[in-house]
């Protein structure tokens, strides 16, 4: 058969026709005139091409594989990965560093990212630009850890960031309420060295405890605490994240490089060791070619500067001292002397301490603070010896106590008296504990009745109470206090509501015009006679019968 092509394109197009036609090699070699091994390179180099990319270059020929010093060190990486989900290579890196890995971070960046699936790409979000030292952002992001001892724990971490060089301070709290939110601002402020001249916030209760529209209406312990920084809080609507980015990223730094690949014994070793964290890794990741502390190095001398001393961010509350001299904070007791037992006690309670106060404010008491809900009974300084065996509270004490809550109480002392001293005692005891959840007042008035009717059992004494009076927390001790002393120091008074009969009083409005040459006795001028009316009582006037008006406002009797 004659060949029929003329040039290499025809004599490639004939070869892959024929063969998508169906004939063999052999047919296609004797007509086209070629030997079968051009058929077969020609047909090979056809499906190349429609199934590899096209490229400019040639591709490098592959090498043989070379040993890595990471090749040890792969099922380590496999397992980190494979446990921690969202483990970063820079987290990965300082472990295996740790473990004996004598290779570069680049080496471990390349390898985990080859290894990690790709995740989709999303857009970035403009943020507002700050100068240096003008802004903050604070949060808080809650995570429960399991201990080593198997303890598992709610921990609260709060997260605050200076925006202008992204310098970070995180402080781990076993609750995120209002003193400890002023505690790790103030752990921070000492980190920095001063603070921002604003911070913004999401609505937490601890900042903002409502919106009035778009108006934030603030705490006030937390404008008082602002103030005595000078700084000034900025509160933002919850579900708006990317109004405060930073601090919002910041957790994700926590997650992936702090609690991946770490395990503590308890909050305080977890505490340690993010500090640690803090002052060795965060501090010195670079972002567009200088570290945090370099930038925060342009930014330290516009930071507000700090006052001489700190802010008191300790809660203060009150207890009631029990029987066996002990009082109560988060499940844990703790030892007082027992001069003190039934008293109503001042207990100041900072992050790690618990003061207790007598009644004059002199501290009696110094405990360092205990895990919450353990159960424990904390007497370090020895104010209860097993062996003493005197009376947690003496019969003079018990006498004493109950002529200062009035005379009634008084009254019921001396006839409860009468009795056995060691039945009477442990009623008198029990009595002085019931102070706890009501007033004095309500508790002498309660005395005085059981006392009437010969009640003397302190079961009868509370049944009393909870039929005529309300019961009450402590902490409303504190807010009477501070309510009397702002009254004495700025003389506030309250304005009480007006009798509505006293617009009964003024003068109706007729339906045309009272003429101004006719004025009355009846109706005083407004409004300086209007006061002694509200003031005076008025006699009621003699019964007329209304005949004919001459003038608005005045009318004839009849004869």
């Amino acid at each position: 058969m004659t060949a029929s092509w003329r040039s290499r394109e025809e004599l490639v197009h004939q070869i892959i026709t024929l063969a998508r036609d169906g004939l063999s090699r052999r047919a296609i070699s004797r007509a086209t005139g070629v030997s079968r091994n051009t058929v077969r390179a020609v047909l090979a180099s056809h499906q190349r091409g429609r199934t590899e990319e096209h490229a400019a270059l040639r591709p490098r020929p592959a090498r043989a594989p070379r040993a890595s010093k990471l090749d040890r060190f792969k099922p380590r990486i496999a397992e980190l990965m494979t446990q921690y989900l969202h483990i970063t290579a820079q987290r990965v890196f300082e472990s295996l560093r740790a473990e004996g890995f004598g290779g570069g971070y680049n080496t471990v960046k390349k390898y985990v990212r080859a290894a990690r699936p790709k995740s989709k790409p999303q857009p970035s979000r403009s943020t507002p630009i700050y100068g240096p030292g003008e802004m903050g952002e604070s949060d808080w992001s809650p995570y429960t850890i399991t201990f080593t001892d198997g303890q598992r724990m709610r921990v609260e971490a709060l997260s605050y960031v200076l925006v202008h060089s992204q310098r970070k301070a995180f402080a781990l709290f076993s609750s995120n309420d209002l003193h400890a939110l002023m505690d790790g601002h103030e752990q921070a402020f000492d980190r920095f060295g001063g603070c921002a001249a604003q911070c913004k916030y999401d609505s937490q209760k601890p900042v903002v405890l409502r919106w009035e529209g778009s108006q934030p209406i603030y705490n006030p312990r937390f404008l008082a605490f602002s103030s005595h920084y000078e700084f000034r809080p900025v509160a933002v609507r919850r579900g708006h994240p990317n109004d405060k980015p930073r601090t919002e990223r910041s957790f994700w730094e926590v997650e992936r490089s702090f609690l991946n690949g770490r395990s503590f014994r308890n909050l305080e070793d977890m505490r340690a060791q993010i500090a640690t964290w803090m002052d060795d890794i965060v501090d010195h990741r670079r972002r567009h070619k200088r570290t945090a502390l370099e930038r925060f190095a342009d930014e330290r001398e516009h930071l507000v500067a700090l006052p001489r001393h700190p802010y008191d961010t300790a809660r203060v509350v009150y207890r009631v001292c029990g029987i066996d001299g002990f009082v109560d904070w988060n499940g844990n007791r703790y030892a007082v002397p027992y001069d003190h037992v039934t008293d109503i006690l001042p207990v100041r309670v900072t992050q790690r301490e618990l003061f207790v106060y007598a009644a004059d404010l002199r501290c009696i008491a110094r405990h360092e603070l205990a895990p919450r809900g353990q159960g424990l009974k904390l007497d370090p300084a020895g104010f209860h010896p097993p062996a003493q065996r005197k009376s947690p509270i003496d019969l003079d004490q018990l006498h004493l106590a109950f002529e200062r809550m009035g005379d009634s109480a008084a009254a019921f002392f001396r006839s409860m008296s009468l009795g056995v001293p060691r039945v009477w005692g442990h009623q008198a005891r029990q009595i002085l504990l019931l102070r706890e959840r009501y007033t004095t007042a309500d508790i002498d008035s309660a005395l005085g009745h059981a006392a009437a009717f010969g009640a003397l059992d302190h079961r009868a004494v509370e049944r009393i109470l909870a039929a005529r009076s309300t019961p009450r927390t402590l902490d409303e001790y504190v807010a009477e206090d501070t309510a009397r002393r702002l009254e004495e120091t700025l003389g506030e008074t309250r304005t009480q509501p007006r009798d509505l009969s006293e617009y009964d009083l003024l003068p109706l409005a007729s339906a045309s015009p009272t003429p101004p040459e006719c004025p009355t006795e009846e109706t005083p001028a407004w409004p300086s006679e209007m006061a002694r009316m509200v003031t005076t009582p008025t006699p009621a006037p003699p019964t007329t019968t209304s005949s004919s008006s001459d003038c608005a406002g005045t009318s004839t009797s009849s004869d």
